[in-house]
């Protein structure tokens, strides 16, 4: 079996590893879920901060009222390419979303300097036979990288810990691509209950200080893309497949 997308990302390598069958569903399968709603405001947030960079990056000066008017339309044109399930209503995720960027505006985007918005990297991996892609959310002027999460809590150090082959990941890339290293993986993690209570949380990782390197980055890339070409989609039953989306699906727990 061939890659179904002719490549491998963190994202991909990060869905197998929690459930290969749930991969299987996603990529070989191709069955289409409807989108929670707390996963499209994250999508829509990202584009609005896309925007904003890219509007520094040009040398324009965008405004927290036009930031807000991409929002919007982002929020009424991006629902045609999904089907949503509303948990709470379109109006309190468009304010949950609007206090956001606004948020994003005051407290978050004055201390960046972008240089590079939604850039993509690949990289060939010739002992595994396979390209490696990532699409990095911002590079900044000192060449560290940004990552925005938006959640509706604070990270835990587990949870920083369980990227850290994100880090590495996107380390080598960029110095393929650019011939030097990042200086650090920032995530900006923008975390909101409700409009009226939100906050963002700041981890800076120097990938020196991660106990992860290259050959480990490579075990785990190779492991993954292996199964994937022998047709190994094991279930990865706990907890979560109470709620997992598949679930109706998942009827071979082999």
């Amino acid at each position: 079996m061939d890659l179904p997308r002719e490549y491998i990302s963190y994202s991909q390598i990060r869905l197998y590893q929690g459930c290969a069958k749930k991969y299987y569903y996603t990529y070989i399968e191709k069955i289409e879920i409807p989108m929670r709603d707390k996963i499209y405001l994250g999508i829509v947030s990202h584009a609005s901060f896309e925007h904003y960079f890219k509007e520094k990056i040009e040398g324009r000066k965008p405004t927290a009222e036009a930031l807000n008017e991409v929002f919007n339309h982002q929020f009424d044109t991006q629902q045609q390419n999904f089907k949503i399930v509303w948990e709470d209503s379109k109006e309190e995720n468009r304010r949950r979303g609007s206090a956001l960027v606004k948020y994003f505006f005051h407290h978050v985007a004055p201390t960046i300097h972008p240089l590079m918005v939604e850039k993509e990297l690949w990289a060939d991996l010739p002992v595994i036979n396979v390209r490696l892609k990532g699409i990095l959310d911002l590079v900044e002027t000192d060449f560290s990288i940004t990552d925005f999460k938006t959640t509706t809590a604070r990270w835990s150090l587990s949870r920083v810990r369980s990227y850290y082959l994100q880090v590495v990941i996107y380390r080598y890339l960029f110095e393929k691509t650019f011939g030097t290293t990042i200086s650090n993986l920032k995530f900006k993690i923008i975390h909101a209950k409700n409009p009226t209570n939100i906050n963002h949380q700041d981890i800076i990782i120097n990938p020196k200080d991660v106990d992860f390197d290259y050959t480990k980055m490579f075990e785990i890339i190779s492991y993954v893309v292996n199964n994937i070409k022998q047709g190994i989609f094991f279930v990865n039953e706990n907890y979560s497949c109470a709620f997992c989306e598949f679930k109706k699906f998942c009827k071979n727990k082999g």
